[in-house]
């Protein structure tokens, strides 16, 4: 009861844009693959058929519900909680079932597709696994060790805050659950910038990659970024409003060239990618009251 109609696939979709708009997750995993990219990318652009790309972007759109639709599931979602024994549940200061908490459910809902029964689920899961794990306590923490350097929050961009990330180093690759507990920190840091209460809360994330090394496409990373992944499709409903990544290897531009006409127009507008610093496009992310990106 109360669930919106929604595509049998869009797990698959779901986790594919998660996977692609965290560059802490796909920059890695884009380099390990440009070869394939560059030849699949030749292959197509010799191709006359433009059908391939306008199915998979057809595929990749999100199914949305109308407003009518939304406001339903929002309340809906509040009596599964309810009925559940969370009424009295609160999450990132946030009371779920008060009028206050309706921009949270929402964010929850989109993450499973307008699925009431999904996002409940998914809300019991998170809430669950928050306190065995003791999240919280996360956000206070200063020092996660060598090769873990904090994310900076620098500015507001016309989404939200600002947050300028930078790529591990060797040694935090070592600890799967280490690197995990890292990452988490830095999500929940930007998260408690947000304004949970408002339609739509998310941040912008300017990733520099200019520290790119082969370790970074080690099968230690991998398991690091793959058990990160499971984490955030598990327990997070995207706060990302845009990843600008800068300082990329040339080789880039090369690949997002030929990748580029294969992916959906609303992953496009939410991942841009720059070969250098670009001053323009980051004054453009932090708007007037932002502060420039050191060098």
């Amino acid at each position: 009861p109360g669930a919106v109609h929604r595509p049998a696939n869009n797990e698959r979709e779901s986790a594919f844009l998660r996977f692609v708009s965290s560059p802490m997750i796909a920059v890695p995993a884009l380099v390990k693959l440009l070869p394939k990219v560059l030849l699949a990318g030749a292959l197509l652009r010799r191709s006359a058929s433009v059908a391939p790309a306008a199915a998979s972007a057809a595929l990749m759109r999100p199914a949305r519900a109308g407003p009518s639709d939304e406001g339903s599931a929002v309340q809906a979602l509040r009596e599964a909680l309810t009925a559940s024994g969370l009424g009295d549940a609160s999450l990132w200061g946030v009371p779920l079932t008060g009028e206050s908490g309706a921009p949270l459910l929402r964010q929850f809902l989109r993450a499973r597709r307008w699925c009431v029964d999904d996002a409940r689920r998914m809300l019991q899961g998170t809430l669950r696994w928050r306190r065995e794990n003791r999240v919280d306590e996360l956000s206070s923490m200063s020092n996660f060790g060598e090769g873990m350097p904090l994310d900076k929050i620098i500015g507001k961009a016309g989404a939200g805050p600002l947050v300028l990330a930078t790529l591990p180093g060797r040694a935090a690759l070592a600890d799967v659950n280490r690197f995990v507990r890292w990452r988490i920190a830095m999500q929940e840091a930007a998260i408690r910038t947000l304004c949970l209460t408002q339609s739509s809360p998310a941040f912008t994330l300017v990733m520099d990659v200019s520290g790119l090394r082969r370790f970074h496409l080690s099968k230690e990373a991998r398991l690091c970024t793959a058990e990160l992944s499971r984490v955030m499709q598990a327990y997070y409903p995207d706060f990302l409003a845009k990843t600008l990544v800068v300082n990329t290897p040339p080789a880039f531009a090369c690949a997002w060239s030929l990748l580029r006409p294969l992916l959906p127009p609303a992953l496009l507008v939410k991942l841009q990618l720059q070969k250098g610093p670009p001053p323009d496009a980051i004054a453009d992310a932090c708007g007037p009251s932002g502060s420039p990106v050191p060098s």
